[in-house]
C-alpha cells in the first residue's frame, strides 16, 4: 500500500490547516497526533473576523459570536470597541478535527513523530516516514521566549455574551481576560497571562475572580500553558520544517495563536506542494510581519516604567488598540484615528517601526 504524499506531525492549528491545504489539492496526507484528544493546550478560543483564516469555520463549532471588546487598564475601563473587533469563540477541538477530517486527510492519534529518526511511533507500531514532513508540534519545539498563562471556567452574571473583556495589568506586563462561552448558564473563561511564574499567576487569578462581583464561582480545574512570545524562529529541526507556534507564530502582545498558526501552516504546506521554500513562504506572510511588529512593541513596553505603560495604554483610541491587537496594522487607519493627536501619532509610528 502506497504511503502518504505528505506527513504532518501535530494536529494543532498549524497542522490542521496544513493538512487541509494539502488534502484540498488532492494529495494523500497523514497527520500524526501525539494525544488522543485534539486541542489539549488550553487557550482563549478566540478567532477574529479578519478574512485571512485559511480554513472554514463551521457554524456548529462556534460557541459565541463576538461583536466587540472592552479594554481595562489597571482596573479602569479605558475604551470600548464595537463593530471593529468581531469574530467567534470556538470549540477548538471540533474546529481542528473538522479541518482535518473534512479535507480527507488521515488522522492517526496517540502517535508521536521523532524528527531525528524519521519515525512515527503509532499504536500499531513504528512507521518509517518517507514523505516530506511538516512539524507542527507547538510550544515544546519553540526556541524563543515563552510566558505562562492560566485559566478556569467560571459562572458569571451581567457579562455580555458577545463582548470580550481584556484587563491590562501594567505591573505584570500581561492581562486578565473574560471570554463568554455562549452557554445558557453564563459560563465564561477567565484567565491571566504575563511575566510571572504559573503559581503566582494562579494566585493572581484567584484574587481577580474574588474581586469581580460578576464572577460567582469557578467551574472545572485550573488549566495552564506556555505561550511562545519571543517572535519568529523559522528553522528546520533534523531537516524537518517547523511551523505554527513551534516557529513562533503567536502574536506576542496578545498571545493569539490559533489564527497565526493556521496561516503559517497553510503557507508552509502550499510552498512544499509547489516546490518553494516553506520557511521563506511563512516569513513573507502578513501575519509574520504582524508578529515581528508585536515583538518590537513588546520589547519597548517591557522597558517602560509602569506609569509610562499605563499612560500609553489609556491614551490609545479603540481603533488603534484594535489595529495593533489584530495585527492588521493599517497605518492609514491608525493615523486617521490619531489625526487630532500628532505627538501621539509620531510616538506610535516610531514604536511601530517599519511595517
Amino acid at each position: 500500500m502506497a504511503g502518504p504524499d505528505f506527513v504532518v506531525a501535530g494536529a494543532g492549528p498549524a497542522g490542521a490547516a496544513a493538512a487541509a491545504m494539502l488534502a484540498g489539492k488532492g494529495y494523500k496526507v497523514t497527520v500524526y497526533e501525539a494525544q488522543e484528544k485534539l486541542a489539549v493546550k488550553p487557550c482563549g478560543l478566540g478567532l477574529p473576523s479578519v478574512g485571512d483564516l485559511p480554513v472554514r469555520v463551521p457554524r456548529d463549532v462556534v460557541l459565541a459570536d463576538i461583536r466587540g471588546a472592552r479594554l481595562y487598564v489597571d482596573g479602569e475601563l479605558a475604551v470600548e470597541v464595537e463593530g471593529y473587533i468581531t469574530g467567534f469563540i470556538v470549540d477548538k477541538g471540533a474546529l481542528l478535527e473538522s479541518a482535518i477530517v473534512e479535507s480527507g486527510a488521515e488522522l492517526v492519534r496517540r502517535s508521536r513523530y521523532d524528527p531525528a529518526r524519521g519515525v512515527a511511533k503509532t499504536p500499531a507500531g513504528p512507521v518509517d516516514v518517507r514523505a516530506p514532513v511538516l512539524l507542527a508540534g507547538g510550544w515544546p519545539y519553540y526556541a524563543g521566549e515563552r510566558i505562562a498563562a492560566v485559566q478556569v471556567h467560571a459562572r458569571a452574571h451581567g457579562v455580555d455574551p458577545d463582548m470580550l473583556e481584556i484587563w491590562f495589568d501594567t505591573g505584570l506586563v500581561g492581562y486578565y481576560w473574560i471570554f463568554p462561552l455562549g452557554d445558557s448558564g453564563g459560563t465564561v473563561e477567565v484567565g491571566v497571562g504575563g511575566y510571572s511564574d504559573p503559581r503566582t499567576l494562579a494566585s493572581l487569578l484567584d484574587k481577580f475572580i474574588e474581586g469581580e462581583e460578576r464572577l460567582t464561582s469557578a467551574r472545572g480545574p485550573l488549566q495552564g500553558a506556555m505561550i511562545a512570545v519571543g517572535g519568529l524562529r523559522l528553522r528546520r529541526l533534523a531537516g524537518t520544517v517547523l511551523t505554527g507556534e513551534a516557529a513562533g507564530f503567536v502574536l506576542p502582545l496578545t498571545g493569539e495563536g490559533i489564527r497565526p498558526s493556521m496561516i503559517s501552516g497553510a503557507a508552509a504546506a502550499e510552498a512544499m506542494a509547489s516546490g518553494r521554500d516553506p520557511l521563506e513562504a511563512q516569513a513573507s506572510t502578513g501575519i509574520a510581519r504582524a508578529v515581528r511588529v508585536h515583538r518590537r512593541i513588546l520589547e519597548t513596553v517591557k522597558s517602560m516604567e509602569r506609569v509610562e505603560r499605563r499612560r500609553l495604554l489609556k491614551s490609545l483610541p479603540g481603533q488603534v488598540h484594535a489595529e495593533v491587537a489584530l495585527g492588521t496594522l493599517r497605518k492609514h487607519r491608525i493615523m486617521a484615528a490619531l489625526a487630532s493627536r500628532p505627538r501621539l501619532a509620531a510616538k506610535l509610528l516610531k514604536l511601530l517601526g517599519p511595517i
